[in-house]
């Protein structure tokens, strides 16, 4: 996935490794996220497209029915929010343009969505009807399309997609083997805090069910302010 380099190279180096950290901070809630969705929602994921149309496949699995509808609907709504997305950030003139176009209308509706799927998992636990279920989740594949289209807006490092690793692995093997630096690091640290979300996001089901997508929305709440453009710049310093 390729990233906006212009964006980032423009902005005071102190911000540069803010918008690194807040991508590898949104790969982290990506990956607690789908934890949190496979694990509370009926084995499926919100970030993961790939895996949603394999189990759609998977007709012998118990309760197939269930999983077609709630996998579908995660794909529906991530492909429909993505397009939206690309359509409201198309195009910007300026640098600046492009990073407050990111922030106010990525950025920062996906940590807003993120927050309502808290408190819907507040009010209703469990998400027990498939009603509810279904909502959840809708906004919570929503809020990850919204996140995948800002790290393809504000990274200056091919392959850092925080809500999938297939194109990242890719990317840094190509790199390796080209001898190639820049954005490994990133890359690397995109990848593992996959798992280490989803590892966190597993003990709060465990802990307490209520707190399941809190984990993920924590990270996103955390990478949402050090996106922040600063008053006068393209994204602050």
């Amino acid at each position: 996935m390729t990233g906006t380099p212009e964006l980032v190279q423009s902005t005071h180096p102190g911000r540069v490794r803010r918008i690194h950290l807040a991508l590898v901070l949104l790969s982290f809630s990506a990956g607690a996220a789908d934890a949190f969705a496979f694990l509370a929602l009926g084995g499926i994921f919100t970030a993961n497209m790939t895996g949603n149309l394999i189990l759609s496949g998977m007709f012998t699995r118990p309760q197939f029915a269930l999983t077609l509808l709630t996998a579908g609907v995660a794909i529906v709504s991530f492909v429909g929010v993505l397009y939206t997305a690309f359509r409201l950030t198309r195009a910007p003139t300026t640098v600046s343009a492009t990073a407050r176009r990111a922030f106010g209308r990525l950025v920062l509706p996906s940590a807003a969505v993120q927050t309502v799927v808290v408190v819907i998992w507040m009010v209703l636990p469990g998400a027990e009807s498939t009603v509810e279920r279904c909502v959840v989740i809708a906004l919570s594949a929503a809020a990850l399309a919204l996140q995948t289209v800002a790290a393809k807006k504000l990274s200056d490092v091919d392959g850092v997609t925080t809500t999938y690793v297939t194109g990242t692995l890719t990317t840094t093997m190509q790199d390796l083997a080209l001898r190639t630096a820049h954005g490994q690091g990133v890359r690397v640290l995109s990848v593992l805090a996959l798992p280490v979300g989803a590892v966190c996001a597993t003990a709060a089901l465990a802990l307490a069910p209520i707190l399941g997508p809190v984990v993920a929305w924590v990270a996103a709440l955390l990478a949402t302010g050090l996106l922040i453009p600063g008053p006068g710049s393209d994204f602050g310093e």
